[in-house]
């Protein structure tokens, strides 16, 4: 977010907003007038209208807005939704800032796995932690690949990154808007997801369901955190607990499963 909003009155000349967007470099003006904000102006605008004309008949009055709490793939998508290309930032009743979906999209693809294109840790904890703070219930599914290990011996590291992108691939495919997916670590992805339980937990058979990738045979195991069977116990965890508790889980069902039974798995809960 750039926190120096530049700002002018709607009677100056799309000629004079020309030279002071290419004088300081920026792309768009909040208008003011009278110190009340009245519209927002970009250099689209300028570009689309006569030079002579003034700010009043060229800006849009429309001002979308967002919280500095809104998440940046929320604030993307409002603005595919309006189809523009800037936000204003506000804490509270006061703008605070504006932010670029140039901006935005350069601090999401930090969050980028290179190799499975999915977000890695810190999306989902910012997801989940959003989600406390907002006491919105949610269920945790913690997937862990069975045999990983063994196939990457037995095939070779570039196989198994082939597997892990495919696996990746077929996640994205089976969850939903509600679905919120990372790759957690190596062979571990973490969901986050809003479904109510029994959804949640059929999800979670779902993809513990063996698959054929290739000749290869992929399985995996998943343990679930139900925040939403217990609100209470969900609101005083952290999310960090959250994933522990999912994880230890899943380390209990390799325990208790055979390769023979790999894809007839309990699901276990909290």
């Amino acid at each position: 977010m750039n926190v120096s909003v530049m700002t002018i009155s709607s009677d100056k000349s799309l000629a004079y907003v020309a030279e002071r967007m290419n004088e300081h470099r920026v792309g768009s003006f909040l208008v003011i007038d009278h110190g009340i904000t009245v519209g927002i102006i970009t250099s689209l605008d300028v570009r689309s209208a006569h030079p002579n004309r003034i700010v009043a008949d060229a800006m849009s009055t429309e001002l979308i807005t967002v919280p500095r709490t809104c998440f940046i793939w929320d604030a993307i998508q409002l603005m595919d939704t309006h189809r523009i290309e800037r936000l204003v930032v506000k804490d509270g009743s006061e703008v605070c800032g504006m932010v670029t979906r140039e901006a935005l999209k350069s601090a999401l693809s930090q969050l980028i796995d290179p190799l499975t294109g999915l977000y890695r840790q810190a999306y989902i904890h910012a997801v989940a932690e959003h989600f406390i703070e907002n006491k919105q219930a949610f269920q945790v599914l913690f997937i862990d690949l069975d045999r990983f290990g063994d196939i990457n011996k037995q095939y070779g590291h570039p196989v198994g990154d082939d597997l892990l992108v495919y696996y990746a691939r077929r996640l994205k495919e089976t969850l939903e808007e509600t679905d919120y997916l990372c790759r957690y670590a190596g062979d571990e992805f973490v969901v986050v997801s809003l479904r109510d339980e029994e959804r949640a937990l059929l999800l979670a058979e779902n993809l513990s369901e063996e698959i054929r990738i290739g000749h290869i045979k992929v399985s995996a195991s998943v343990g679930v955190f139900l925040g939403s069977k217990d609100r209470e116990k969900l609101f005083s965890l952290s999310f960090r607990e959250m994933i522990t508790r999912a994880s230890l889980f899943c380390t209990e069902i390799k325990k208790r499963c055979s390769p023979d039974s790999a894809n007839r798995k309990t699901v276990f809960e909290i």
